[in-house]
C-alpha cells in the first residue's frame, strides 16, 4: 500500500512540475544590437491606430492618426498594429539599416497587422501576418 501511495505521490508531483512554463529567454549578451524603423500607414489620414513594439522583452505602447514612423533597438522585436475605426486599411513596413526587410497590407477585412524580426548569430527571420 505504501509503494500505491509513494507512486501516486511521484506521478502528481510530475505532472504539476510539467505543467509549469518557462518563457523562453535567449541571450545576447556580446551581440550589437539591431536598429529597426517601423512605418504604420492608415488608408485615411485621420484614421488613428494603436500597437505595441515590444523590444528583447520591454514593451512600449504607441498610437497615432493616419501614419507613424517608429524606432527600436535591439535583437528580438515584436510590432503590433490595430486600427480603431472598421473601415479603412493599417499596413506596416519595418526596415533595417535604411533597407525595407519587409511589410504587411491588412486591406479591409482584417484589423491589425504584426512583423517579428529576430537577429542573432544562429537564427534570423522575419514573419509579417495580418489578425
Amino acid at each position: 500500500m505504501k509503494n500505491i501511495t509513494s507512486l501516486l505521490a511521484v506521478v502528481a508531483a510530475t505532472i504539476f512540475v510539467g505543467c509549469s512554463t518557462t518563457s523562453p529567454h535567449r541571450d545576447f549578451t556580446g551581440l550589437p544590437s539591431t536598429d529597426i524603423t517601423v512605418s504604420v500607414t492608415c488608408s485615411d489620414p485621420s484614421m488613428r491606430f494603436t500597437g505595441t513594439i515590444v523590444s528583447d522583452g520591454q514593451s512600449v505602447q504607441l498610437g497615432g492618426t493616419g501614419h507613424g514612423t517608429f524606432s527600436a533597438t535591439g535583437h528580438e522585436f515584436v510590432c503590433s498594429f490595430k486600427k480603431t475605426d472598421a473601415d479603412g486599411q493599417i499596413s506596416i513596413s519595418v526596415s533595417e539599416a535604411g533597407k525595407t526587410i519587409g511589410s504587411s497590407d491588412n486591406g479591409c477585412k482584417f484589423g491589425g497587422v504584426r512583423a517579428e524580426v529576430l537577429r542573432t548569430p544562429m537564427e534570423q527571420h522575419d514573419i509579417f501576418t495580418t489578425f
